[in-house]
């Protein structure tokens, strides 16, 4: 079986998450493509090579020749789409941030109980080996009892109009954006729900958060601060710190574009490294699998609810902070 994929919106973020992963993945081919304005969809399906364009989001999301949606649309329409494409019967691997709120989150997966089809969170970096590693060494114990850790992920995302990320009705912000995923590398790391007891929020002109910082304590006595940047140079990174042994990664984001593990264990240093193959080629394998044999995915559910009510009480709690 050959799963066809039908993407909705032409979003910058669809051509390397599942364009251009498709054309390694055995089994997954891009059908079609469904955008708000129906021209820059036939411009944008001409140049990814998608044979089909659609004239709305519900005329894509109800054609037979499409088995699969891959929700690429800002944030704020990621709930009402994803819950249509589920009603059609069709699975959903739907992008980051998840939704705007818990009670989003919660009405979506309402949805995929209700319809029993997939929702998948497209949380890529949880399926490479890299990460999974982290996870290895964080529950072997070999590090003890763990102490403190950090997370952070900084980008330069600069503001011009029509960025939407610059937007905080449509999901922008840098917690939004990019803080999705140190929070989700804490908590994938520790395999626990993290309380939060301070956060700050550096905000631009359009009220959306340009930086982000988090300290948080986990059940087992653990500290770790979150931090998020949509501006300064490229860095994605996670350390931890153990009674008798340490944790450094360099890019758990996307480890195909260069990563190191650094393991410190009584003083002695071990570097390891792992494969170049796209955390998107194994996202959509992992997507591929789950909708063909009926599986589960890691990334679904309760994890995706509980990185939303992470997200959410951050931004609550957090001091505000004009530039």
């Amino acid at each position: 079986m050959t799963l066809r994929i039908g993407i909705l919106g032409a979003a910058r973020v669809a051509t390397y998450a599942v364009i251009d992963a498709a054309r390694t993945v055995e089994g997954v081919v891009v059908h079609g493509l469904a955008a708000r304005d129906p021209e820059r969809a036939r411009i944008y399906a001409a140049e990814h090579g998608i044979p089909t364009v659609y004239d709305n989001y519900q005329a894509m999301i109800d054609a037979p020749d499409i088995d699969a949606i891959y929700n690429a649309l800002p944030p704020n329409l990621h709930r009402t789409w994803s819950i249509a494409a589920l009603e059609a019967g069709k699975p959903v691997l739907c992008e980051k941030p998840f939704a705007l709120c818990v009670q989003d989150v919660m009405v979506m997966l309402d949805a995929e109980q209700r319809t029993g089809r997939l929702l998948m969170e497209a949380q890529h970096s949880h399926y490479h080996p890299l990460n999974a590693r982290v996870r290895e060494i964080m529950r072997s114990g070999i590090l003890g009892k763990i102490e403190t850790a950090a997370a952070h992920f900084s980008v330069t995302v600069k503001q011009s109009l029509g960025e939407i990320r610059y937007n905080p009705d449509v999901g922008g912000g840098a917690l939004w954006d990019l803080g999705v995923y140190p929070a989700y590398w804490l908590r994938s790391a520790f395999g626990e729900e993290p309380e939060i007891t301070s956060a700050s929020q550096i905000l631009a002109d359009t009220g959306a958060d340009i930086e982000t910082r988090a300290e948080l304590r986990f059940p087992s006595g653990s500290t770790a601060s979150l931090s998020c940047a949509m501006r300064g140079d490229f860095a994605a990174w996670l350390k931890v710190e153990g009674e008798i042994g340490s944790l450094a990664v360099v890019n758990p984001l996307a480890p195909q574009s260069g990563h190191s593990l650094t393991l410190t264990i009584a003083g002695a240093v071990t570097e390891e490294s792992y494969t170049k193959k796209s955390t998107y080629a194994f996202q959509l394998e992992a997507f591929r699998d789950a909708v063909v044999s009926n599986g589960a995915v890691p990334t679904r559910g309760e994890g995706s609810l509980a990185t939303m009510t992470l997200l959410e009480n951050i931004q609550r709690c957090a001091v505000k902070i004009s530039e």
